[in-house]
């Protein structure tokens, strides 16, 4: 019976990290933690790549962020 209750154990642990590691959604900003972001895209059609990032649409903080870098507002 320990044998059973440990496998499950270890297969609901496998099931929860598989799960955390292909959900990549930014839900918060990192600067004032607030869940109000939008998601933004750049297409650089000179090569070919797509930018996502994200902007904190709380007013008090208006942050542009993404993939560890912080970009200047697109104008």
């Amino acid at each position: 019976m320990k044998k059973v209750l440990t496998c499950l154990l270890l297969l609901v642990l496998f099931g929860i990290a598989l799960i955390s590691c292909v959900s990549e959604n930014v839900t918060y900003c990192p600067f004032c933690g607030k869940s109000d972001i939008k998601e933004k895209s750049a297409y650089n059609p000179d090569d070919g790549i797509t930018s996502i990032y994200y902007e904190c649409m709380n007013p008090d903080c208006g942050k542009i962020f993404g993939a560890g870098q912080i970009y200047k507002e697109p104008k």
